[in-house]
């Protein structure tokens, strides 16, 4: 089955009026004037983050198959970083670190009985300090305002597309499912119409593309686009319970999912294109920072698991590409370690806005103006979401280092960069002993 599409003038119609009482409202009075705005024009941010993508199915990453043209063209206009890396391996601890620049068991959203602490400041949050309109578009249900991710914002639209959605279908109970819809298109419609509408200056975006997560269930083309000959019994659906209940399916059937993941990627990507076409035709890529990541990757039985709850490779390394204005001619690929948290401070870090000193992350501005060859030894993750032992993760260039379940072992990348052999404290490097102290301090005390 595929997941149903909608006729664009039903979905403008029914966000209309949200998106014009967004943009077209008045400026807010009670708004702190940007000190920027005393010189020069400051940057708009738009921040575009997509669910589940794994870094090595990204073309420009290296994937054989066309998945990503759109994030790839992004890519070599601007700045890629090609090792990047999640703060976690699941949607909400990797945008509660993208949102505030904490590690995932300070920020406090690790799990979805639990919430981003009010107490953190948020990138919104912050820029709402300083004049930015603050507006965010999503439907994932682990990114909603109950779970803490609207605070700051002006507008946080995390309703009208699961209300358009049960509107338009009330007749079918999968119409509750937002794992079995088409979103991205409901997402792009009621930014569009928000930016063309807006009268604030600056303002910060943030949109959340939700359909690469499972179900996977691509519409046509992308259903057939990649394995068009399968006959087999996979249909994209029940992704999340295999193996949990029950056994993975042979070799022929894994390689099906992949390709209907992959027909997501390729329709997400799509979606991708027209928000970045229409950024560009308006203009606003000349005064706008925009960046693309990310929350995490996907598994597909590399270590006995589908969806993502861990902290391997295909979970925690991710795609990320960044277009700044002022950094233009230093168009260029960068191969050294970043995280998410790094987000929050190299955007203030281009607006003139002072750092946090309880931020984790660093600048990457020093990095795309060529001043320094890296900014991070290590990159820190950890995963307590409650379907594996919690686990916590220090990565060099070369060696990661993993707590768990009270055991410590490691793998080294360059031998083994799938991670199918650990190495114990036994047999540790003595580059590791490092690595193991970073933790020591990092993680929160058992």
């Amino acid at each position: 089955m595929g997941r149903p599409t909608w006729q664009h003038a039903a979905i403008v119609s029914a966000i209309t009026v949200i998106c014009l009482i967004g943009g077209c409202a008045s400026e807010c009075p009670n708004a702190p004037v940007s000190k920027l705005q005393k010189t020069k024009p400051p940057l708009n941010v738009i921040l575009i983050t997509i669910s589940s993508l794994r870094a090595d199915h990204v073309g420009s990453l290296g994937y054989a198959r066309d998945t990503t043209p759109s994030f790839d063209a992004f890519g070599r206009e601007n700045v890629l970083f090609r090792n990047a890396f999640a703060a976690s391996g699941w949607m909400m601890p990797a945008h509660g670190s993208i949102f505030t620049s904490l590690y995932p068991n300070v920020h406090g959203g690790t799990h979805i009985n639990n919430k981003l602490g009010l107490e953190h400041d948020t990138l919104a949050e912050i820029l709402k300090a300083y004049g930015y309109y603050c507006i965010g578009f999503c439907c994932s249900p682990r990114l909603d305002r109950e779970h803490g991710f609207a605070q700051g914002f002006d507008i946080y639209d995390d309703y009208s597309v699961p209300l358009l959605l049960q509107s338009m279908t009330f007749e079918n109970e999968e119409s509750l499912d937002i794992n079995k819809q088409i979103t991205n298109e409901l997402i792009n419609d009621a930014a569009i119409r928000w930016l063309r509408n807006n009268t604030h200056k600056p303002f910060f975006m943030f949109l959340h593309y939700y359909d690469n997560h499972w179900d996977y269930l691509p519409p046509p083309p992308y259903d057939q686009l990649f394995d068009p000959n399968y006959q087999g019994p996979i249909d994209g659906t029940k992704i999340a319970r295999e193996p949990l209940y029950s056994n993975p399916p042979g070799d022929r059937d894994i390689q099906h999912i992949i390709a209907l993941y992959d027909g997501e990627v390729r329709k997400t990507d799509n979606d991708l294109g027209e928000m970045l076409r229409f950024l560009k035709d308006k203009g606003l890529c000349s005064n706008s920072i925009v960046i693309v990541l990310a929350d995490h990757g996907e598994q597909f039985y590399e270590h006995g698991r589908t969806s993502h709850q861990g902290l391997f490779e295909e979970l925690i390394h991710i795609p990320l590409a960044v277009s700044i204005p002022a950094a233009q001619a230093e168009r260029k690929t960068i191969d050294c370690l970043v995280s998410q948290m790094d987000i929050l401070p190299t955007i203030l870090d281009y607006l003139a806005i002072p750092i946090p000193e309880k931020c984790r992350g660093k600048s990457l501005k020093p990095i795309i103006e060529g001043e320094v060859g890296t900014v991070n030894e290590f990159v820190f993750a950890e995963y307590t979401g409650g379907a594996i032992p919690d686990s916590y993760v220090v990565r060099s260039a070369r060696y990661k280092y993993y707590e768990q379940a009270g055991e410590a072992f490691a793998f080294d990348l360059l031998a083994d960069p799938t991670e199918q052999r650990k190495v114990f404290p036994d047999g540790f490097p003595e580059l590791l002993q490092p690595l193991r102290e970073k933790l020591k301090r990092l993680r929160p005390e058992p």
